[in-house]
């Protein structure tokens, strides 16, 4: 599966808590999870807030790093992206479009 847009890589360990892993509201296109070899793992992610609604949920085999892309334009999070659950997980890459970076113009409704 291709993208067909700029994709932008962002790793985080972040336990559920009020920071967001990307604040602006972004289209989720891919995931990377790994798990930490204590158990099957679970990570979710909200938007809005850490306690928000609750966007994707991804299971992960002991000892294993799933992969998921998603089809079509992906997930969009409105609200940015925050970890609501992280159990078993080592780290995560979300892959989304690009937000930030030289060249990127804030786009008006």
């Amino acid at each position: 599966m291709g993208f067909k847009c700029d994709i932008q890589a962002t790793r985080s360990n972040a336990a559920p808590g009020a920071t967001a892993i990307v604040a602006p509201s972004i289209r989720l296109r891919a995931i990377s999870v790994a798990s930490d070899g204590g158990g099957a793992g679970v990570l979710s992610l909200s938007t809005g807030s850490s306690t928000g609604t609750v966007l994707l949920t991804v299971d992960v085999p002991n000892t294993d790093v799933y992969t998921l892309n998603l089809p079509e334009d992906g997930i969009v999070f409105p609200q940015g992206i925050y970890c609501h659950t992280k159990t078993n997980i080592t780290a995560y890459t979300v892959f989304t479009d690009k937000y930030s970076g030289s060249g990127l113009v804030s786009q008006q409704p």
